[in-house]
């Protein structure tokens, strides 16, 4: 069997999943390839040859469907390219697959829009086991068949490591500077901490190819105004596994990672921070919850609640045996639930009932 991944860029959590699902599917016979319409920051990552393609030239992207021996082809996030794969060609089952699209109202006017190509094209929907998600695409789509269960992450590799221990604790975080990832509460909870006499470190991880050009300097401005410019430290394009390093050091200097987005269809980021034992303070943008079980497997807070979140992460910061608690837990429970081996036996599962391979 082969199958045909597509999506805009390779760049953050879809890069992350199509390279992973890709490589533990080759080990059940499944041969995947990876199209890409631009070039992204995320190709570095590819170490074990998956077959990957960059080209958003009509004619090319033709021969690669009509040539490339495809049993099915999943699309994320564009229902667009469902019209374009079918207008050059491909005469296959053609699977939508949304990782997340914002917030849940932004997510309703995104598929609105999207439903002729979806009703017109789509064999199946495929997402993660996120609520509002699921409210929506049965809500609007319950005439096309749908698929929702938990990505994989990266077990066998990706985890935590002994590392020199830094002197002050690290409040991470990992995102693009655009509002759905909400920089601002990762900053004023930084300076909430730092207020109450918190010596912390805030470490930033980022694509800046990504980043928009009017939130940088809104960016900038805040960190002048809150007086952090001393305390931030940004890192650009780390090698995911090298991540791994980045999160055992935040997890082992008492600090812990901030996820601040305000709607998560999945989340990679708090994942692999869990794999890592570094704790995990996130505000409820609804996918976290596949990962985060409050005050077990780590820490959620209100959307807003900015004081909050800095109680959380002073308790972490306070309370050894707590935080202990939670960071062995949190690893344990990343570890079982998001195993490659489950993903590859729901997706198989998946393919079957839609009558591939």
């Amino acid at each position: 069997m082969r199958l045909l991944f597509a999506y805009y860029l390779p760049s953050g959590g879809m890069e992350t999943l199509n390279r992973l699902r890709a490589e533990y599917l080759r080990r059940h016979g499944v041969d995947c390839h990876l199209l890409y319409f631009w070039k992204g920051e995320g190709l570095v990552n590819n170490t074990t040859g998956v077959p990957t393609f960059i080209t958003n030239d009509d004619a090319e992207i033709k021969q690669l469907l009509i040539h490339g021996g495809y049993d099915a082809a999943f699309v994320s996030t564009d229902a667009l390219t469902l019209a374009r794969f079918r207008s050059l060609g491909f005469a296959g089952p053609l699977i939508f697959e949304t990782q997340g699209l914002g917030s849940k109202e932004q997510a309703r006017e995104t598929l609105l829009g999207f439903a002729p190509y979806l009703r017109s094209f789509a064999s199946a929907i495929l997402y993660p086991r996120t609520f509002h998600l699921h409210e929506l695409l049965i809500g609007m789509f319950s005439d096309i068949a749908q698929f929702s269960f938990d990505n994989l992450l990266d077990t066998e590799r990706f985890g935590y490591h002994p590392v020199p221990i830094h002197p002050n604790p690290i409040i991470g975080w990992i995102g693009r500077i655009e509002p759905n990832k909400n920089w601002r509460a990762y900053l004023q909870i930084g300076a909430e901490l730092v207020r109450r006499g918190r010596d912390v470190h805030l470490w930033m991880f980022e694509d800046p190819t990504l980043n928009r050009p009017e939130e940088e300097a809104a960016f900038a401005a805040q960190i002048a105004e809150l007086g952090l410019s001393d305390r931030i430290v940004r890192h650009f394009n780390v090698p995911n596994l090298v991540m791994s390093d980045y999160l055992s050091i935040i997890g082992d200097s008492g600090g812990f990672l901030a996820s601040t987005s305000i709607a998560e269809g999945f989340g990679y980021a708090v994942g692999e921070a869990l794999l890592c034992r570094c704790p995990v303070v996130a505000a409820d943008s609804d996918g976290v919850k596949a990962f985060i079980e409050h005050s077990l497997t780590g820490l959620l807070y209100p959307q807003h609640g900015i004081s909050i979140a800095a109680d959380l992460g002073e308790a972490l910061l306070l309370d050894a045996a707590f935080r202990e608690r939670i960071r062995t837990i949190g690893k344990n429970y990343a570890t079982e639930r998001f195993a490659p081996s489950l993903y590859v036996n729901n997706l198989l599962l998946m393919l079957r009932a839609l009558g591939i391979g």
